[in-house]
């Protein structure tokens, strides 16, 4: 296994931990405070383990095309739930605007969505750094940027809150459109074309 691979491979198994550590305390926190963006994101969170993992096993394969076709039914799978969820989420925020209810601002949900918004960048800037030495690596990066984006929504929404009762609600439905459209890419990147060699070989992991 190159440098490049040994790396990006470190980096999927601790996208797959802060994803499950994330995902599992927003999820909760959300359900609790009855705060939309908290549990879309952190739903959001746990769906993007799987790729990780799945990613982890064929980096360990030489990233040939053993593993490609279970790669690519993950990552079909997870789009559809992916979308799913974003549906999920305009029904509550829009049920939660009509209703004129929004959850109330906490010090422990900012400095979670702060948490989450340091964490997930700095994956996303080490990922980005190899998504040049393989594609598979770059749609990984990808994915750890939509992790970011929604975490920086999710900092707003937390904080607007303060002052808007429907900050919530907004931020969630904005999250919800991103999911759906990031959800339908992801779909077609399904369509990864079959790797003539693996790590080992002509490509550029070393």
């Amino acid at each position: 296994m190159t440098d490049t691979a040994r790396r990006a491979a470190q980096l999927t198994l601790a996208a797959a931990l802060v994803g499950f550590l994330l995902g599992f305390g927003a999820l909760w926190l959300g359900l609790m405070d009855g705060a939309t963006t908290f549990w879309g994101f952190g739903t959001a969170c746990l769906l993007q383990v799987p790729p990780a993992l799945s990613l982890r096993g064929r980096i360990r394969d030489g990233l040939g095309n053993s593993g490609l076709e279970r790669e690519r039914l993950t990552l079909r799978t997870v789009s559809v739930l992916m979308r799913c969820l974003a549906v999920g989420m305009a029904m509550a925020s829009t049920s939660a605007l009509l209703g004129e209810r929004g959850p109330q601002a906490n010090l422990l949900a900012e400095g979670i969505a702060g948490l989450a918004v340091g964490l997930l960048g700095s994956m996303w800037f080490a990922k980005h750094r190899l998504r040049e030495a393989h594609p598979t690596f770059a749609l990984d990066a990808d994915r750890a940027l939509l992790l970011v984006e929604l975490a920086a929504l999710l900092l707003v929404g937390s904080l607007l809150s303060r002052w808007f009762m429907w900050a919530d609600a907004v931020a969630a439905l904005a999250m919800a459109l991103w999911l759906f459209f990031s959800g339908h890419a992801m779909a077609k990147a399904t369509a990864l074309p079959p790797a003539r060699t693996g790590c080992g070989g002509s490509c550029s992991c070393g």
